[in-house]
Formats: structure tokens, sequence, C-alpha cells
């Protein structure tokens, strides 16, 4: 499978756009890296810069690294939005490893 995971208050604490000062998430960390060791496609995700038009890819990159997270793609591309309604959309509280198995 291919999943697109969020950074901010997803993988790390961040309060508004203040990226510098994030703090990861080591468990939701642990959960990407599992499924990147189980084969799946792991792209972050995310809205840093996009309303701003800062560049804030190397700050993410460093950020990633150092926190051992396992991923294929950073993509700073995503759409801002408050609310994603989405068939596919999941909440990374709501992962369970077993729904990576779960192509349907």
């Amino acid at each position: 499978m291919k999943i697109r995971v969020d950074i901010d208050n997803t993988l790390c604490l961040t309060n508004g756009m203040d990226y510098a000062q994030a703090e990861p998430i080591q468990n939701n960390i642990d959960k990407i890296n599992k499924l990147y060791d189980m084969g799946h496609y792991i792209i972050i995700w995310s809205s840093r810069g996009v309303e701003t038009g800062k560049d804030y890819y190397l700050m993410t990159k460093n950020q990633l690294d150092q926190w051992g997270v396992k991923y294929h793609e950073i993509k700073l591309d995503k759409p801002f939005f408050n609310l994603l309604l989405d068939d596919r959309a999941k909440q990374i509280e709501n992962l369970s490893l077993w729904d990576a198995n779960d192509e349907t």
C-alpha cells in the first residue's frame, strides 16, 4: 500500500507553525516505521509552507531523520484544510497494523 502520513500533530506535537520546536510522538513514529518494515510505501505529506510560501523541506527532512522516521518520500504540497472527509481517511490513533494488511 501507498500510505501518506501527516507530520504535525501526527508524528510530532507542533504549536501552530513553530515547526522548529516540534517534539516527536514516538508511539506514532513506531507505527509508521512498522508499516515501512512491512513493505508499505510511506510518503510524508505535509502542508508546511503551503500558505506562506516558505521552503521547509530541509528542516523537515532533518527532523524526520533525527527522529528515526522511515519513509520513501517527503511531499510538502498537501492542501491546507481543517477537516478531511474521505472514504480512505484514517486517524493514526485508530490505526492498527492489521489495517495495513486489508487493501479493500
